[in-house]
C-alpha cells in the first residue's frame, strides 16, 4: 500500500470515529434531556411520600391515614371534588397525582428566624429555589433563615386562617452515619415537642444493620416520643432541657425503664453503633438551632388550648 493509500485509510479511519463520538454524544445529550423532567417528577413524588409519611398522613403502605377526634390514625381516602381526605372502611391505594395534590394543599415551606418567628420566602427576602438548591446537602439548621414545613389540618382551604391551630411541623433533619451523610424529616405534634413519625429518606448505611434506620419497623417507635426531656418530676424546662432523641444501644426498657428519659429515647441496632451514634447526634445537633422556633411554637398551642376550653 502506498503512502497515499495509507494516509487516506487513516483520514477515513479517524473520520469515522469522530462522527460515531459525535452521534454518541449526541444521543446522551439528548437521552439526558429526554429524562430530566421524569427523574426531576419521581424525585419531587418520592421526597412528598417521605414528609407525609413521617407526618402519618401516608402511610408506609401508600394509604392515606386521618387522625380522628379520638386520637387515633385511621384508614382513609382521598376525595378528590372536595380535596380531603375521609374515613374509609377499607384500604385504598393512593393515586401519584393525590399524593402530590395533597403534598400541595397540606404542606407549606417556611423559614424561621433566631427570634423563633416563622416567614414565608418572601417576608424574609430569599429565593426559596436558590436556597434549597445551595443548602440541601449541608443541611439548613445553622443557617440564619431555617427551613421548615407547616402541616395544615385536614379542612376546607376557606375555613383555615391564622387562629386556626396547624396539624404539625416537620423539620429536616441531616447528620452522618457510617459511610455517608444522612437525611430525613421529623413531624412534630402542634405543641412543638411530640413527635408524629421520622422518616430517613436518604442514607446508604449497611443494608440489615444501619441500614434499618430507613425501616418502616424501626421507624415506628417514635411514635409519641418526645424531642424535649422530661425532668424527674414530669414537668418540662423548655429553656434548659436537654433536646433531641437518643438511640441508645440495647433497649430503651433495658437501659432508661420507666424513667423520664425513656420519654425521648428509642431502641438501638445490634451491629450497628456508629450508625446509631450518628442518628442520635443528627437530632440533636439539628434541634438545637430551632428552640426558639419549637418554644414559640409550643406557647402558641398552649394559648390556642386554653382559649378552647
Amino acid at each position: 500500500m502506498t503512502e497515499q493509500k495509507k494516509h487516506y485509510s487513516n483520514t477515513r479511519t479517524i473520520i469515522f470515529v469522530v462522527l460515531i463520538c459525535f452521534v454518541c454524544a449526541l444521543i446522551l445529550s439528548v437521552l439526558s434531556t429526554l429524562l430530566k423532567k421524569p427523574q426531576e417528577d419521581a424525585e419531587k413524588l418520592y421526597n412528598s411520600k417521605q414528609l407525609l409519611i413521617s407526618a402519618r398522613i401516608l402511610n408506609y403502605q401508600d394509604g392515606f391515614d386521618i387522625l380522628d377526634s379520638s386520637g387515633t390514625f385511621e384508614m382513609a381516602k382521598f376525595d378528590d371534588e372536595k380535596q380531603l381526605l375521609e374515613k374509609s372502611d377499607q384500604f385504598v391505594k393512593a393515586k401519584d397525582d393525590q399524593i402530590l395534590t395533597l403534598y400541595s394543599n397540606r404542606v407549606e415551606a417556611r423559614l424561621t428566624n433566631k427570634d423563633g418567628e416563622i416567614l414565608t420566602f418572601e417576608e424574609a427576602g430569599v429565593n426559596e429555589q436558590e436556597y434549597m438548591a445551595k443548602n440541601e446537602k449541608l443541611g439548613y439548621a445553622n443557617l440564619e433563615y431555617k427551613l421548615l414545613y407547616v402541616i395544615l389540618p385536614n379542612l376546607p382551604e376557606n375555613e383555615i386562617n391564622e387562629n386556626t391551630p396547624v396539624y404539625g411541623y416537620v423539620i429536616p433533619i441531616a447528620g452522618y452515619g457510617l459511610w455517608d451523610a444522612i437525611y430525613g424529616y421529623l413531624c412534630l405534634e402542634a405543641n412543638a415537642d411530640t413527635i408524629i413519625g421520622t422518616t430517613w429518606y436518604n442514607q446508604k448505611e449497611t443494608p440489615g444493620l444501619g441500614g434499618e434506620i430507613g425501616t418502616a419497623e424501626w421507624q415506628k417507635q417514635f411514635y409519641g416520643k418526645r424531642i424535649f426531656l422530661e425532668n424527674a418530676d414530669g414537668t418540662t424546662n423548655f429553656q434548659r432541657s436537654l433536646l433531641g432523641i437518643k438511640v441508645v444501644k440495647t433497649t430503651v426498657k433495658e437501659e432508661l425503664g420507666n424513667t423520664p428519659a425513656s420519654k425521648s429515647a428509642v431502641d438501638g441496632i445490634a451491629g450497628a453503633s456508629i450508625t446509631i451514634a450518628g442518628v442520635t447526634e443528627a437530632y440533636r445537633q439539628t434541634l438545637g438551632p430551632y428552640r426558639p422556633f419549637l418554644i414559640k411554637a409550643h406557647n402558641k398551642y398552649l394559648n390556642q388550648t386554653n382559649k378552647g376550653k
